[in-house]
């Protein structure tokens, strides 16, 4: 059975007899093999590869970085599991009266801006005008009489 194989000079990897030299020859002209992890890549994305495969896990997971939606200090190992949880959370646009999730809130903003400025109405509320939380379905006659 071992007859039926051949070892890439490239890649390292046992490739049936029959498809050798087309593998060979493709395998030489576009992989490289990455020097982390040993794995066969294209030339083209060889610096990509590195950071998104290897950078990341040389990183400290201890150290702290930031939240991007409610900028509390965490580490770095915790950040992604916080965000999704974080990201998840909603608030109450001002605009619209709706609840938005803070991942999708900025996004969100400039939809319902745009959208009232077509109706023709102010684009931001006077946070000081009212204190009072209204229905949704009476919030634009409330903030905007």
């Amino acid at each position: 059975m071992e007859g039926d194989f051949s070892v890439c000079r490239n890649c390292k990897r046992h490739v049936v007899s029959a498809n050798f030299t087309l593998h060979e020859a493709y395998c030489l002209r576009f992989l490289v093999l990455c020097p982390e992890c040993e794995e066969p890549v294209p030339k083209e994305t060889m610096e990509e590869h590195c950071k998104l495969e290897h950078q990341q896990a040389n990183e400290c997971q201890e150290r702290p970085v930031e939240c991007k939606f409610c900028k509390l200090d965490m580490q770095l190992s915790k950040l992604e599991l916080h965000e999704s949880y974080c990201g998840s959370r909603t608030e109450l646009c001002q605009g619209c009266g709706q609840f938005i999730m803070h991942r999708m809130l900025a996004q969100h903003r400039d939809v319902c801006r745009s959208e009232q400025a077509q109706l023709g109405k102010e684009t931001s509320p006077d946070p000081g005008k009212c204190l009072s939380i209204t229905v949704a379905a009476a919030l634009s006659a409330h903030l905007w009489p």
